[in-house]
């Protein structure tokens, strides 16, 4: 969606009626001190933070119409992030699976999610990978779940530099404690580009462990291979996490390490402390630690 279209499905958002409606946000915000190539720099950091509008209307006993809108927001002034849009769309929801339209992250960019730790941070392990994509204008189909499966499938339209129309698929099980999710892509991230990730994830007496792995097949280009594994104990009110990856991406080795805690004080405040490194090459070291802040309303 481009700015003038977002602006009607805004407006046309807050003019309608409905049943179920509700405004949310988050804010994540702290001060992060960073060396980069040897250089070292402090600065306000605010990744992640969002507001959003959700709506949800009867249309049977079976049938729902659904609309949301959400926005990147930057609490540091950093102008280049503000009003950047998360999944933005309309749908409707029935006994079938749901379907959505709009701006979405793929089948494929959800596999990170059992398994990424440090998301929308400094630690954010996107350098394994080509990004994962926030498609502007697709289709998105989730099935019911049925005996702990479920399938998720959307077809992208690019813009006039891609030819084909991209398509990502996505099938999970899980149980209470324990998924594994496949997922592939082709033409998303790029016209020929074809993308295969596998996530792993188990609670295990209060651990939560993670692993993803992903392959990358580019025309000309030798396939690149990328892991990343994560460990997590949870308290009542407190968060223990690492995690590391590594992947040649283009025939450049990357690796990263993560290391923090999250402290829950209420409902809707925490704070957060962690430590990354990621290292390209032997000229290309970064390292940040960040203290903050996070509130959700």
């Amino acid at each position: 969606m481009n700015r003038r279209d977002s602006a009607i499905f805004v407006v046309a958002a807050l003019l309608t009626p409905m049943a179920e409606a509700f405004w949310y946000g988050y804010l994540d915000i702290g001060p992060r001190y960073s060396e980069v190539a040897g250089q070292s720099d402090t600065a306000m950091d605010s990744r992640g933070s969002f507001l959003g509008y959700s709506a949800r209307q009867a249309l049977s006993a079976e049938t729902h119409f659904l609309l949301q809108f959400e926005y990147e927001v930057d609490a540091d002034a950093d102008s280049d992030k503000d009003l950047l849009q998360n999944d933005t769309f309309l749908g409707l929801e029935t006994s079938l699976g749901t379907i959505r339209a709009g701006n979405l992250e793929t089948p494929l960019r959800h596999l990170a999610d059992p398994v990424d730790r440090f998301p929308d941070t400094a630690g954010d392990p996107s350098a394994l990978w080509n990004g994962d994509i926030q498609a502007s204008d697709s289709v998105y189909y989730q099935s019911p779940r049925w005996h702990g499966f479920r399938a998720e499938l959307a077809m992208v339209r690019h813009d006039a530099y891609n030819n084909r129309t991209g398509i990502s698929a996505a099938l999970w099980y899980e149980t209470d404690n324990a998924g594994i999710a496949l997922a592939s892509e082709e033409h998303v991230a790029g016209d020929d580009s074809r993308r295969h990730r596998l996530t792993l994830y188990r609670n295990l007496k209060g651990f939560e462990l993670g692993f993803t792995a992903e392959r990358e097949s580019l025309p000309g280009q030798k396939d690149s291979l990328a892991r990343l594994v994560s460990l997590a104990r949870t308290s009542q009110t407190q968060t223990f996490k690492v995690q590391y990856g590594k992947s040649d991406l283009g025939q450049i080795d990357t690796y990263l390490l993560s290391a923090g805690v999250d402290i829950q004080h209420s409902t809707h405040l925490g704070s957060y402390l962690f430590l990354h490194r990621q290292q390209q090459s032997r000229t290309d070291d970064r390292r940040h630690a960040e203290l903050g802040l996070r509130f959700s309303f």
